[in-house]
């Protein structure tokens, strides 16, 4: 296929789902193909070529990439759509097989696919499907849009966990860091860009750095001494066990921010345990404790699976309990769904849909219950917040410790710091008052 592009540049919209290293690896293939002269469109605006990065964290997550493919087509149905992402490999019956057969039909309203480990290859995929000459006039004519206020750069990929529930690990293979330097750097770019937020991502960040003889911490600390008083670090996601000392010490960071997002999945050893989970309650409760030790306004976010096989009510009492001591912000939580080739998928004693439902209903109460009381104890606090963009009516940021705020003033360019006033809770948001330079 070449595209008919007439007298424009080719429009690529660019769809991430699932995890923050989704979007970090979207975008860097929307500077690479800014760079050869194409323009990056919103998901819901036409274009010409479309890359789906897609998710296969549990079942739903697959359903989730299936619909959204169904309805951009019907939505574009001239435009090429391009899959790659977990759901690649994790479905590789469905998805693989075909798709260098000439004349190949692709399920899903899909004109190619790439499984994650050719996901290098999906800018020049996109650009060959150019007219002859397009790029040579084209290329370079523009710096890549930001897709997200917030600079999300990949530093990791792959797990070496065996949770038994899981199968990401089969899809994006063994843990591999990215050098320091290239990190730096790229952190370097997205400040001088002019990101007030860089976000550290990775499959399994905690992990960072055991392949090439360093850590997580040291990276870190690397990295906080280039940061200038305009901008901040974030970590995307860090299991329990891999919250060293070093870490919980560099809580206190000015530039670092207050939150942690800490997978929790259960409350319960038990369920733990049978998950192969590498962390236990008393652990994890550890790490929050000592968190809060060097920076008693830090929040924790959480992902929390319900119903997994086995779950008794007891155990069910027990996720609740934590997330009441610990106090969550916020959570995402699901229902466990088996997943073809894992171990969980044969375990017989499945809790009925029904119990299940109801637990998934009590902890979402319980997280939404602990989220507002984190919000009411934020007001009258004064936040550092990074705009997610002037076009949101009212102005919408983040601050450090991760509540969303938004003010009635237009405040500064997307991206930029600014310093606000919590003044009320609304709903799920704070509303805040801009404060002067």
């Amino acid at each position: 296929m070449t595209t008919t592009v007439v007298g424009r540049p080719p429009r690529i919209a660019l769809t991430s789902l699932g995890c923050k290293v989704n979007f970090a690896e979207m975008a860097e293939l929307a500077g690479a193909l800014a760079a050869a002269g194409c323009d990056i469109v919103n998901e819901d605006e036409s274009s010409d070529i479309r890359v789906v990065n897609s998710c296969t964290v549990t079942a739903q997550a697959d359903a989730t990439t299936r619909q959204r493919l169904h309805r951009l087509r019907r939505a574009d149905p001239s435009s090429h759509i391009v899959l790659t992402g977990c759901s690649v490999d994790g479905n590789p019956d469905r998805y693989l097989p075909q798709r260098h057969e000439p004349g190949a039909q692709l399920p899903d309203g899909v004109d190619a696919v790439f499984a994650n480990h050719d996901k290098n290859a999906i800018a020049g995929y996109v650009t060959s499907l150019l007219r002859p000459g397009y790029l040579a006039t084209h290329a370079a004519r523009s710096a890549a849009p930001a897709l997200r206020a917030r600079a999300f750069i990949k530093v990791q990929d792959g797990c070496g966990h065996r949770c038994t529930y899981c199968i990401v690990w089969r899809a994006r293979g063994e843990s591999r860091s990215v050098p320091a330097r290239e990190v730096a750097e790229s952190v370097s770019s997205a400040i001088e860009e002019g990101h007030g937020e860089v976000v550290l991502c990775g499959v399994d960040l905690g992990s960072y750095g055991r392949d090439l003889g360093t850590t997580l911490a040291q990276l870190l600390e690397q990295l906080l001494a280039l940061v200038p008083d305009t901008a901040r670090i974030r970590l995307s996601s860090v299991n329990a066990n891999d919250v060293t000392p070093q870490l919980i010490e560099m809580n206190a960071h000015p530039r670092l921010c207050s939150h942690w997002h800490m997978p929790l999945q259960s409350g319960s050893d038990r369920v733990l345990r049978r998950m192969h989970r590498g962390y236990r309650r008393a652990q994890y409760l550890r790490v929050v404790h000592e968190l809060r030790a060097r920076d008693p306004l830090t929040e924790f976010t959480t992902d929390m699976m319900v119903g997994f096989p086995g779950e008794t009510e007891p155990d069910h009492r027990d996720t609740l309990a934590l997330v009441d001591e610990v106090g969550f912000l916020s959570g995402h939580v699901f229902r466990w769904s088996p997943r073809p080739d894992t171990p969980a998928e044969a375990y017989a004693d499945r809790v009925d849909d029904a119990v299940a439902r109801r637990r998934s209903v009590e902890v979402r109460r319980a997280t939404a219950r602990t989220g507002d009381a984190s919000r009411r104890c934020a007001v009258g606090r004064v936040h550092e917040v990074v705009w997610d963009g002037a076009a949101a009516t009212p102005p919408r940021g983040l601050a450090s410790t991760y509540h969303e705020l938004v003010v009635d003033a237009p405040p500064p360019r997307a991206g930029s710091l600014a310093t606000v006033v919590a003044t009320a809770v609304d709903e799920d948001h704070l509303r805040a008052t801009l404060l002067a330079p």
